[in-house]
């Protein structure tokens, strides 16, 4: 069986970018210099990069061309949110994960709002019904200027704890969430999680430059030393980009 051009170009290049040969933030050359490098068409070139983008190898970057993503999997260690506490840090839970594999992420703030909580906030939170809530829209990103969206996190928040703090503002929070709620009178203590899978939604898939799959649904509720809901956050992660780790947990309670 004859294998098509521009399926042996995408095999091609695919080996090259596993190999290292083109590293993740590399620019590939442009189409001219690849067909006449390869001894292709144009149209044979960007078939084949159709192929690689759809694996989700590369990516079209305005003003740079087709940019090769890094294709390694954070490990997301629960660990990161005592570190997310100490004093001095800068770096939210996520960008203390990514630092920790010499990969280079950050949170991207996409909205803010405020509004009444519905009924499942207000269950997460243990607040009333239409108690009014903050809530925060953020993408985890990795990714040297191509801004791979690895997670999009939606975060709720009781208004009143939260008011006059950078966690209800429009900007990024330096140093994390976690350390915004201690700063502020409201000291983490406690944090529940529960991961489930499901099929990505239309938007997801979009946000998250996915095929259509399944994605990994994080949801976490963390609280104070009294048992108040401090925060209700969901998690949606392209599961191929993510790594639970649930590290060090205590197999007994201390008596």
């Amino acid at each position: 069986m004859t294998i098509t051009k521009y399926r042996q170009l995408a095999a091609d290049l695919r080996e090259d970018i596993r190999a290292g040969r083109y590293p993740p933030g590399t620019t590939l050359p442009t189409y001219l210099e690849m067909a006449a490098e390869r001894g292709v068409s144009k149209t044979t070139v960007s078939t084949a990069l159709q192929i690689l983008e759809a694996e989700g190898l590369v990516r079209p970057v305005r003003n740079r061309g087709t940019v090769v993503l890094d294709q390694r999997a954070v490990r997301v260690e629960y660990s990161r949110y005592i570190a997310a506490l100490d004093p001095g840090t800068q770096l939210g839970p996520w960008e203390i994960a990514c630092a920790r594999q010499g990969i280079n992420g950050e949170m991207r703030v996409i909205e803010t709002e405020h509004g009444p909580a519905d009924a499942e906030v207000a269950a997460a939170l243990g607040i009333p019904e239409g108690a009014e809530v903050v809530r925060r829209s953020r993408h985890a990103v990795i990714g040297n200027g191509t801004a791979q969206v690895v997670q999009i996190h939606t975060a709720w928040y009781p208004a009143w704890m939260v008011e006059g703090t950078p966690i209800s503002g429009e900007r990024k929070v330096t140093g994390g969430i976690y350390a915004a709620l201690a700063a502020a009178g409201h000291m983490p203590v406690t944090a529940s999680e529960t991961v489930t899978s499901r099929e990505a939604t239309d938007e997801e898939t979009a946000e998250l430059h996915m095929r259509s799959g399944a994605v990994l649904v994080v949801e976490r509720v963390t609280r104070d030393g009294a048992g108040r809901g401090l925060e209700w956050l969901r998690i949606v992660s392209d599961p191929a980009r993510t790594v639970l780790v649930y590290d060090d947990l205590p197999l007994s309670r201390s008596r």
